[in-house]
């Protein structure tokens, strides 16, 4: 049995404030996934493609690793 999702009904004040908010996010999750893009190559270009694969997969694994803690905590 599935039941209708009900509607969000907002008023225009907190419909524009919702949107400015999700404008202003978009904007930083572009900036910093520019930065982080940027950051990467100039990376490699420092220490080579094999390094810094093995730093990404060492960070990888260290954030696994504090979810698995904070999970079990």
């Amino acid at each position: 049995m599935s039941r209708a999702i009900p509607m969000l009904r907002l008023t225009p004040e907190v419909a524009g404030t919702l949107q400015q908010q999700h404008t202003k996010a978009t904007k930083a999750l572009r900036a910093l996934t520019r930065y982080n893009k940027e950051f990467d190559r100039q990376l490699k270009a420092l220490i080579g493609y094999d390094a810094l694969r093995q730093l990404h997969k060492a960070t990888d694994n260290a954030l696994l690793l504090a979810d698995l803690v904070k999970e079990a905590a």
